[in-house]
This record gives C-alpha cells, structure tokens and sequence, in this order.
C-alpha cells in the first residue's frame, strides 16, 4: 500500500529542540512539509532549526519559543501556525520532561511535571482539532507521544507515570470522538530513548543505544512518521515501540 505523501502538509512539532522532535521534523522537512517546532528554550530551538533546515531542503521551517503549558504560550504559538502555516494537517506532540518519586519533588517541581507532560498536550490538541474541522479534504491527524512506563510502571516514576498515563486514556478516547470530524489520534508509546532526558552522558547514552538499551531518536521518529504517513482510513491507533533490552523496574 503506497504512503501517503507529505508535501505541503502543515505540521506543528511540539518538544521540536528535544532529540525525538528534532528527527521528527527532519524527516517531515526533507518530504516536503512545512513545519513549524516549538520549544520552550529559545537558545536550543535556533540551533536545532538551523542544523535541520538547510537551503536545499524541499519543506519549509519555522521556529518559535514559547512554554505550552500556559495560555499565552499557547496563543503565541498557534499564531503563528495560523500566520506561517495557514492551517494545520498535523500535530505532533512530544514535548515532554522527567521527574523522580513524588516524595522527592516539591510541589511546584511535580506541577510542573503534569503541565509539561500532559497539560500541554491537551491543549495543543483542542487548538489543532479547531483548526482541522472542517478542511475538506485535507484530513487532521493528531499523534501524540506517551511512553510504555506506563505498563512498567517502575519505582520512582509515578508522576511521571501519572502524566504520560493521561496522555494514554486521552488519546485513546478523544480518537472515537473524532471519528465523526475524520480527525485520526495516534498514540505512541516508546520506551526507553537516549536523549537528554536520560541521566546519562551522550557518550553513555550512544552506548546504550549501540547495546540495544535504549532507542535512538530516529527509532521514535520513524514510528511517528510511518503513522504519519497511511492512507485516508487507516488509523494507527496505538503504536508500542522499544529497546531489544528494555528495563522493566
């Protein structure tokens, strides 16, 4: 079965200077797409927008820093995409940030967490479904990053387990109440990856990787893109995806 195409498709990569938001853009771009990342730290955005985008690519990039977790955040951001884009094809929601045990974290530090994991997510999406209704053809999907911690569900992750666990039973209902609007919810669900996440030096995580411990990035983004890219109708509802060895406490 042929994929579909993504030229010209408006895509809107949230946690886009995070090692799975910046490979997901980088495919996305160099298929034609005209994205736009968003990340909270604008130093990190710039350089990443730089390094993904060079002259010859074919899709067009924009950048903008903004915390997605707070209502003017969230209006900076999609004004953009109405400005840049000019409506939205598809979201892609992988911002994200760890956290310990509950009982190590202040108060404001666990907030955070929930605000960053889950909080966001929820927004950008009702943001994205309001732009999608009601395209014609153009069809809307919505693909948002969980994690497989929450089958796991080792010890001293359970904020972020409570975070990534209402991105899960988020996704897999709001996908049947946008059924009527042809509006396809993919959730994702890797496991371990090396990126800066990990508590880890990059040379620790590249060895990871190497021992087949954690997923690289790239494993991330292609799941996101292989659901980015099925035909009208086929509906990747939930795609697990994981090291060859991963930790399971």
């Amino acid at each position: 079965m042929e994929a579909a195409s993504l030229a010209g498709k408006r895509v809107l990569v949230t946690g886009g200077a995070g090692g799975v938001g910046r490979a997901v853009a980088t495919r996305f771009i160099n298929l034609g797409a005209r994205v736009l990342i968003a990340d909270r730290h604008e130093p990190d955005l710039r350089r990443v927008a730089e390094a993904i985008a060079p002259p010859t690519a074919p899709g067009v990039l924009e950048a903008v820093a903004a915390d997605l977790s707070s209502s003017s955040g969230l209006a900076h951001v999609f004004a953009r995409v109405d400005a840049g884009l000019g409506g939205l094809d598809i979201l892609v929601a992988c911002a994200g940030v760890g956290s310990g045990p509950l009982m190590d974290m202040p108060e404001q530090d666990w907030r955070a967490v929930i605000e960053n994991n889950l909080v966001s997510y929820v927004a950008c999406t009702q943001r994205a479904v309001e732009r999608m209704r009601g395209q014609g053809d153009r069809t809307g999907i919505i693909i948002l990053v969980g994690s497989i911690s929450v089958h796991i569900k080792a010890v001293g992750e359970s904020v972020y387990n409570a975070s990534k666990g209402g991105v899960a039973s988020f996704a897999e209902t709001l996908r049947k109440e946008m059924i009527p609007d042809g509006i396809r919810v993919t959730l994702i669900e890797p496991g371990a990856i090396g990126s800066a996440m990990q508590p880890f030096s990059a040379e620790e995580r590249d060895r990871q990787v190497a021992d087949h411990r954690m997923l690289a990035p790239e494993h991330v983004a292609e799941a996101i893109l292989f659901a980015a890219t099925r035909p009208p109708g086929v509906d990747v509802v939930t795609l697990r995806i994981e090291p060859l060895v991963q930790k399971i406490f």
